[in-house]
């Protein structure tokens, strides 16, 4: 990992220090900042992942240019994938402007002129280096692919917004896998994007086992919904409920099991919870999505070999930091 901060710099050399900053970091390009006074925050972190690079990128309000003096100067051919965290970015190329708002992305390339105009003070992106060859021939309409919204809406942008969250936040420890990873992730970005239809019968199995993960993901943050059932849920992703079975199915999962799981999980971790102790049983269970006691308390007891108020009794008898 190699990270870059102005923080530690004296106000009146951190911008310049910065332009040198983006150009190791990323590519020749030409930052300007409202202001030529005054310090200027900005940090980056890089990590590589086979072929790709990652970095999470937070500054001050900036427009960055990369124009055909920056392309002869530095004519690599990537594309950037930026991914917006907090604040907003105008990313603009080919007569196209792409606002993105956080849990959004979009692409530029590297071997034409691009703008990427940062709106606001309090921004952060993860972004993604992928070589433009292992990209370009995935994409139907390559040249009308820059600077176009893909957002966490369901379907295949939640699908490959969860994979870019989780690859960003946890390639440190991806380096066994990453040449098998960066490749899914590359044919997952193009099916996106619009892939070719060679493209898409490659990427089917990638998209799969995406879409399995974004799934448990997606039961885990809402399983306290009493009504989470799987026709919601596909909903949410734009698939039939069958083909949402099918997928879990081929993870070795299933809906209902998912959630019992995640539900007994949770409650039995607010049982040792300290600031749990003045929720009744009921009241926990009722939480996280139970709805039948009776059906509660056998689940819980087949899963944890006590009932909810054992588990909870003998929990309260461990020391509390």
């Amino acid at each position: 990992m190699e990270t870059w901060t102005t923080s530690d710099l004296p106000e009146q050399d951190q911008f310049s220090y910065w332009r040198e900053v983006l150009c190791q970091a990323y590519i020749a390009l030409n930052p300007v900042r409202p202001s030529s006074t005054g310090g200027f925050a900005g940090h980056v972190t890089a990590h590589p992942l086979s072929s790709i690079n990652v970095t999470t990128i937070s500054s001050h309000r900036q427009k960055v240019y990369r124009g055909r003096s920056e392309i002869s100067r530095m004519p690599s051919e990537v594309y950037f994938l930026n991914l917006q965290l907090k604040g907003q970015c105008c990313m603009q190329q080919g007569g196209r402007a792409a606002l993105l708002n956080p849990g959004e992305f979009s692409i530029v390339d590297s071997t034409e002129p691009y703008l990427n105009d940062y709106c606001s003070d309090d921004w952060q992106q993860h972004s993604f280096r992928i070589p433009r060859h292992l990209l370009r021939p995935l994409l139907r309409h390559p040249d009308k692919a820059t600077a176009t919204i893909v957002a966490d809406n369901g379907g295949v942008g939640t699908v490959v917004i969860d994979l870019l969250k989780s690859v960003a936040c946890n390639v440190e420890g991806l380096s066994s896998t990453a040449t098998t990873l960066s490749s899914s992730m590359i044919e997952l970005v193009a099916m996106s994007l619009g892939a070719t239809q060679s493209a898409q019968q490659t990427a089917r199995g990638s998209a799969r086992h995406a879409l399995c993960t974004s799934l448990v993901k997606h039961i885990g943050v809402n399983v306290a919904d009493p009504e989470l059932v799987p026709a919601k849920v596909a909903a949410h992703f734009g698939i039939s409920v069958r083909y949402l079975h099918k997928v879990l199915e081929e993870g070795g999962r299933s809906f209902g099991r998912l959630v019992l799981e995640q539900r007994l999980e949770r409650c039995a971790g607010d049982f040792l919870k300290a600031d749990a102790d003045g929720d009744t049983v009921t009241e926990i269970a009722l939480r996280w999505g139970f709805n039948d006691m009776s059906h509660f308390s056998r689940t819980f007891r087949q899963r944890f070999g006590k009932t909810p108020r054992e588990y909870r009794h003998e929990g309260a008898q461990l020391p509390r930091s």
